[in-house]
């Protein structure tokens, strides 16, 4: 009877250590699609000014998982609306950002996919969250120019870093965008 606890012992103690393995590799492969999906927008939106030749932004909201893709229309390195949970639902052609617009037809030269949306209002899966350290109301901004240079939220040139934490705190990795426009992310632990 002995020896059947002491290998049930062991069998649980070996099953603990199993069954938290096997959850810190599930969280970090959802840190890693969690990454993916910002690392795609941000590269989306670096790819987008060089072929538009319009300033196009990420803004990622300091302390939830929401974050703005945008177009700088007006010059000023950030999105019209001051916080993160609402968009200004406008269309603008991208070929003339001054100009609002339904669908590319309303757009001079009528090329195809000219009307775009001002800004999109996106999500990260899993309730991960953006960080940015040493600060508590600044938000990760970066506006690339048509060659792929970035800028901060005051229009400098200039590189910035952001953040994401896995929602138990255990997980997170930085990105960086360097100020030629270079990304690259680092992973680690918190």
């Amino acid at each position: 009877m002995i020896e059947l606890v002491i290998l049930l012992a062991i069998v649980a103690i070996l099953s603990g250590l199993a069954i938290r393995e096997i959850l810190t590799y599930i969280e970090k492969a959802r840190l890693r699609q969690a990454l993916n999906q910002f690392l795609s927008d941000l590269n989306y939106v670096k790819n987008q000014a060089q072929i538009t030749g319009v300033a196009w932004g990420i803004r990622a909201c300091n302390g939830s998982g929401r974050y703005k893709v945008f177009i700088d229309h007006d010059g000023n390195c950030t999105d019209s609306r001051p916080d993160c949970d609402n968009i200004n639902g406008t269309n603008i052609c991208v070929n003339d950002p001054s100009q609002n617009c339904n669908s590319d037809s309303d757009c001079p030269g009528n090329f195809s996919g000219t009307c775009r949306p001002l800004e999109q209002l996106k999500i990260l899966e899993g309730g991960f969250l953006f960080l940015k350290e040493n600060t508590t109301s600044r938000s990760f901004y970066v506006v690339f120019d048509r060659k792929g240079l970035p800028f901060d939220f005051i229009c400098g040139v200039g590189a910035d870093n952001v953040t994401i934490q896995s929602p138990s705190g255990k997980e997170a990795s930085t990105i960086f965008v360097d100020r030629f426009g270079r990304i690259r992310v680092e992973y680690g632990k918190k």
